[in-house]
């Protein structure tokens, strides 16, 4: 702040700030994958998160001319999950796509619950989930990279764009809530990532009740 504005030493300790967050932001995303943080799981309204979590993208997005918009369904019913960390979800889902439009765009997120019950894995009992939808009209992701996308440290960006532990944390966050996510992509045309949440806490959770929230 004592330099003057526009002059070297000052483009310098700007350069030396800027490359610190940066820094500090690969150190958190591998704090956090390291540290798989067991969630803390109550009832919550998930289109709240999604509208909190928007709001803050919605800004920045704005600046490269892309539009988000929300499609939330008014009658989802409230979810057992740890809010705080499906919201760290929808962000790493946003940024993405936001990075993945490279001029105006547009991405949409919505959120329904299934008609019918959806099983989390293959010859698992189907229970009620909700579905969180976030779609872009950006580049798209190569076949061959779309089993790759959740591995840690896989990344398309240039170096010094990305970590590729966004993803990775993510999948393993909707792991640990018994969830699904899955991926639909076109390249030149946009992706689509599902995220599918049982709405109910598992059988013999010693805290299922509604009332103990």
């Amino acid at each position: 702040k004592k330099m003057p504005d526009k002059s070297a030493d000052a483009e310098d300790l700007d350069l030396v700030i800027r490359e610190t967050k940066r820094c500090a932001a690969i150190i958190r995303r591998l704090l956090d994958f390291a540290r798989e943080k067991t969630p803390e799981k109550k009832f919550a309204d998930i289109n709240r998160g999604i509208e909190d979590t928007a709001r803050i993208i919605e800004r920045p997005a704005s600046f490269r001319d892309i539009e988000i918009a929300l499609d939330l369904d008014p009658k989802l019913p409230q979810v057992w999950v740890d809010a705080d960390l499906i919201k760290q979800v929808i962000m790493n889902m946003l940024v993405n796509a936001q990075h993945a439009i490279e001029h105006e765009g547009s991405i949409t997120v919505r959120s329904r619950l299934l008609p019918e019950p959806k099983s989390p894995e293959p010859g698992m009992e189907t229970v009620p989930m909700v579905e969180i939808s976030v779609i872009d009209t950006g580049c798209g992701i190569p076949e061959k990279n779309l089993k790759r996308i959740f591995d840690p440290f896989f990344t398309s960006k240039e170096v010094g764009k990305g970590t590729g532990l966004g993803l990775s944390v993510s999948h393993g966050i909707i792991r640990a809530h018994s969830g699904v996510i899955e991926v639909e992509s076109t390249v030149g045309k946009g992706s689509t990532f599902r995220i599918y949440l049982p709405v109910e806490p598992p059988a013999g959770d010693a805290q299922s009740s509604r009332s103990k929230q």
